[in-house]
């Protein structure tokens, strides 16, 4: 690799460590939310088993009743406060999202760099390479033209 385009090399380092530290905070919310999402599944079927369990009863106590009613409550209380976390969570989501495509975007044009630098500093030793050989070219056509060439003679 070339010297410009190895220089360049740690700030490509750097931009992917970050890149990854932000897919991998990504990944760890999806997974609270996933989580969240899956708790407030189990309350809302609670929730409504418990309903079913009260209408199947038919004739209740006044006291079970309200017991029954009191828990509905908390897990109507609980199921407000499980879709203000997942609301939460999502916001969440979308900023750690918006974060990571940031990272990814900053990475891929440093790489896009590295990359250019590479291949510019390669076209200029390939030049730089030919001229040479065309140098030598030149001149041995010319030493052949004057009978310069050791070896050659009559």
């Amino acid at each position: 690799m070339s010297k410009g385009a190895e220089r360049l090399r740690p700030v490509e380092r750097l931009t992917d460590q970050r890149k990854e530290q932000a897919a991998s905070q990504l990944a760890r919310a999806e997974g609270e939310l996933r989580q969240g999402e899956a708790r407030l599944e189990e309350i809302l079927e609670m929730r409504q088993e418990y309903r079913r369990q009260l209408n199947q009863d038919g004739a209740i106590e006044a006291a079970r009743l309200r017991d029954y009613n009191a828990f509905l409550t908390r897990l109507d209380e609980a199921i407000v406060q499980q879709r203000q976390q997942i609301a939460q969570l999502q916001r969440r989501v979308t900023q750690l999202h918006k974060e990571w495509l940031r990272r990814w975007g900053e990475h891929r044009t440093i790489e896009k760099v590295v990359e250019r630098r590479a291949e510019a500093e390669q076209a200029e030793a390939e030049r730089r390479e030919r001229q040479k050989s065309d140098e030598v070219a030149r001149m041995l056509y010319h030493a052949v033209q004057r009978g310069d060439l050791p070896g050659k003679g009559g």
